[in-house]
Order: C-alpha cells, then sequence, then structure tokens
C-alpha cells in the first residue's frame, strides 16, 4: 500500500508540472505498483486544487471502456478523470 506521503509527493510533482507547463520525471517511484487507489488518490488532491484555484470542473472523461483495449493494455476496469471548464 502506497504511504500518504508517496501521494503527496506524486501530486505535488504533477501539480507543479501543470502550473509550470513543464513535463516531470514519471510518478510510478512513488506510487506502489498497481496501486490504483492511491493514483485516484493523486488525482483527488489535485481535483481539490484546481477547485480551491477556482477552476470550474464541467465533466468526468471515462477511458479504457473497451473490453479488447483492457485486456491489450492488461488492465481489468475502464479508468475515469476530471474534465475543467479551461
Amino acid at each position: 500500500m502506497t504511504s500518504d506521503a508517496n501521494i503527496a509527493k506524486a501530486a505535488d510533482l504533477l501539480f507543479a508540472s501543470a502550473r509550470d507547463r513543464a513535463p516531470c520525471a514519471p510518478v510510478r517511484e512513488f506510487l506502489d505498483a498497481g496501486d490504483v487507489a492511491a493514483a485516484y488518490a493523486v488525482q483527488e488532491i489535485n481535483t481539490r486544487r484546481a477547485l480551491d484555484a477556482g477552476r470550474r470542473l464541467v465533466g468526468r472523461k471515462i477511458g479504457l471502456t473497451s473490453l479488447a483495449v483492457q485486456k491489450q493494455l492488461g488492465v481489468d476496469q475502464p479508468d475515469y478523470g476530471m474534465l475543467f471548464a479551461d
């Protein structure tokens, strides 16, 4: 199970990357392999930051809905993310 500290580090790195419009190193070193809950926790932290900064959530994106694509990529469920007005 990924630690809360590592979830926060991954969120911080991705947040700074988006803010600065600059690439960042992969965050996989902070998250345990296959820890989907940790990945969504990172997303939730940065979603809250965006909302707190005044960005407007307008929807959600669902990916990997095709069973064939899931099988090809070795996953067993769709993934999702947030869509903001900007």
